[in-house]
């Protein structure tokens, strides 16, 4: 099959970030039969007028309300007809042969997806903060986490009984018709983070593999969207409670559910003497969502 991409951007008041990185998704999208598809999340700035002026071949999908990131992703990966598809924040700029090199990998009919190095800066591109690669999943006290310190370097074919993990983050390539079968992103995250890892892990469980790339890169800035317009302490509670969330959702051994549970009960017996009203609250609000949100 000749391959194809369709490239969706969840956008909200991103005028300046699509301006600013559309075009390095064409350089890099090059001459590959591709299809770009923004869904505008109720912005307030110009960012549909930018797109239908400037870029008229660009489908734009409005929404009524705003919904946030997973659900609208959902509804750009619903409206998709090609047989690749890119999820992509409107904060990162991709480097000429992100796609190049990734297109080839899709041979395997068993591979899902496949993520490079995300490279977060702040101010400029020579102000790297960080760099996204592979992770270690672990447990440690109640929560399912992330071990980022030793990174793998090279090129890795990851099934479910890897040790090591990959969350996608926000600019993976996968196969169109899996993310469908999988549902897409899980909304009861909405409206941000942990929706990446969690859909590593059931397409991992589900069978399907993930490849870590290191030579496709891209240029992430930090806190250029959500941080632009949410508090840094909303920010922190629906991470925290996303954490609860993802824990009882992948929390699949037995001897951890026996430790988790009686750690829950233990701080929240005692986490008023620390005044941490935050975990009171982030529990609260993942144990509602999860009786009252249907998977």
């Amino acid at each position: 099959m000749t391959p194809s991409i369709s490239i969706v951007l969840p956008n909200y008041n991103g005028r300046h970030l699509l301006e600013k990185n559309l075009p390095s998704i064409l350089e890099a999208i090059g001459i590959i039969h591709h299809e770009i598809i923004v869904v505008d999340d109720c912005s307030d700035d110009d960012s549909v007028s930018f797109l239908e002026n400037t870029y008229p071949n660009i489908i734009v999908i409005r929404n009524d309300i705003n919904l946030g990131f997973s659900s609208t992703c959902n509804k750009g990966i619903l409206a998709t007809t090609l047989n690749l598809l890119c999820i992509v924040n409107t904060d990162v700029t991709f480097t000429p042969d992100y796609f190049t090199n990734m297109i080839d990998e899709f041979d395997d009919p068993s591979l899902f997806a496949v993520k490079g190095d995300i490279i977060n800066y702040g101010k400029s591109y020579d102000d790297i903060l960080s760099i996204d690669k592979t992770t270690l999943l672990y447990y440690k006290r109640g929560f399912l986490r992330f071990d980022t310190k030793n990174p793998l370097t090279n090129k890795i074919l990851l099934s479910a009984d890897s040790e090591q993990f990959i969350g996608l983050g926000c600019c993976f390539v996968c196969n169109r018709e899996m993310i469908l079968e999988l549902g897409g992103f899980d909304e009861i995250y909405s409206p941000f983070y942990w929706e990446d890892c969690d859909l590593a892990q059931r397409a991992l469980k589900h069978g399907y593999k993930l490849l870590y790339l290191p030579e496709s890169k891209v240029y992430h800035q930090a806190s250029s969207t959500i941080g632009s317009y949410r508090s840094n302490t909303l920010r922190k509670l629906i991470s925290n409670r996303n954490k609860f969330l993802f824990t009882w959702y992948h929390l699949d051994n037995k001897r951890l559910w026996v430790s988790h549970i009686p750690t829950v009960i233990l701080n929240l017996l005692t986490r008023w003497l620390i005044l941490d009203w935050r975990y009171y609250a982030a529990f609260f609000l993942a144990t509602t969502r999860k009786l009252n949100f249907h998977r």
